[in-house]
């Protein structure tokens, strides 16, 4: 028996005995940069997707937490959770593929329905995940200090700390650190956001939305997750759609948008290494620094 199929034996195996589920078919789905991911047709002749991760790193019942939230808000383009442990996670499965130019309309309608769930501060109860990078979170009065220290500072420290950012990228985040308050401005209201919103976690099926994947929930400025779609082909399309129900500054675009890329762009230098680093300085340069 080979090792790829002593693992999805594994898989199929902790589905039994955990979450007491009969698989009668499987197949392997894209998107395993944090867990084996794969479609399962069940003997009750459901289809689901089960996400695992063995080992003391995993944190699947987190990613479980999140998706909940989301669904809870947004049921038809989220994920419900069937069953979640730190190990194993098994949710309905999403029809649909990568998100196309013709449902950008779409997607500015379903991440406006998102946005329109408020708390009454910044942060989520307990951490997330970005990817498989745990995220500290509390509670915060005001968004721009949060955002500072709980993700520019704690990302770009874990980044130098595991060697892929450098000393120089790491004071010049220090230094847009530093003034913040300038470049970015509190929300009306602290804002549910999917946290995560490259293509990559959007499906379609033509000029639809039918799913937001993989989050990294936060209530903060709804601008983080605009930001993910500044520079896209189809983010002229979102934006007029997004505008029919929340407001979008105009300096957004030229003043902050740049500052929120950078955390995007810390995070895909601590995943991805030297080879986003071009990006990085980009973003930076454009925040002013």
């Amino acid at each position: 028996m080979s090792t790829d199929r002593v693992a999805v034996e594994r898989i199929l195996d902790a589905v039994r005995r955990r979450a007491g589920l009969a698989v009668v078919d499987q197949a392997p789905l894209a998107g395993g940069m944090v867990a084996d991911v794969r479609r399962l047709t069940l003997a009750d002749g459901r289809t689901v997707v089960c996400k695992a991760a063995f080992g003391e790193q995993a944190h699947l019942d987190i990613e479980a937490t999140m998706v909940r939230h989301l669904h809870a808000a947004h049921p038809r383009v989220v994920p419900e959770v069937i069953y979640a442990d730190p190990e194993l996670l098994v949710q309905t499965f999403m029809s649909g593929s990568h998100l196309t130019d013709a449902a950008a309309t779409s997607l500015g309608e379903e991440l406006a329905i998102l946005h329109g769930r408020h708390a009454d501060a910044f942060g989520f109860d307990g951490p997330t995940l970005n990817g498989w990078f745990l995220l500290p979170n509390g509670w915060s009065g005001d968004w721009v200090p949060f955002f500072r220290d709980q993700r520019l500072r704690y990302c770009a420290d874990a980044a130098v700390a595991n060697g892929t950012l450098h000393a120089g990228f790491r004071a010049r985040v220090e230094t847009l650190c530093e003034r913040l308050g300038e470049r970015l401005c509190e929300p009306t209201a602290p804002t549910l956001l999917h946290g995560d919103l490259w293509s990559a976690n959007i499906l379609a099926d033509g000029d639809k939305i039918t799913a937001l994947l993989d989050p990294s929930v936060v209530y903060g400025h709804p601008e983080l997750d605009l930001s993910h779609v500044v520079g896209q082909p189809y983010a002229d399309a979102v934006f007029e759609s997004y505008r029919r129900f929340h407001p979008i500054e105009k300096d957004f675009f030229e003043l902050r948008a740049p500052v929120y890329q950078v955390y995007t762009a810390i995070m895909h230098v601590l995943y991805f290494g030297s080879r986003y680093e071009g990006w990085l300085d980009e973003t930076l340069t454009r925040s002013g620094v």
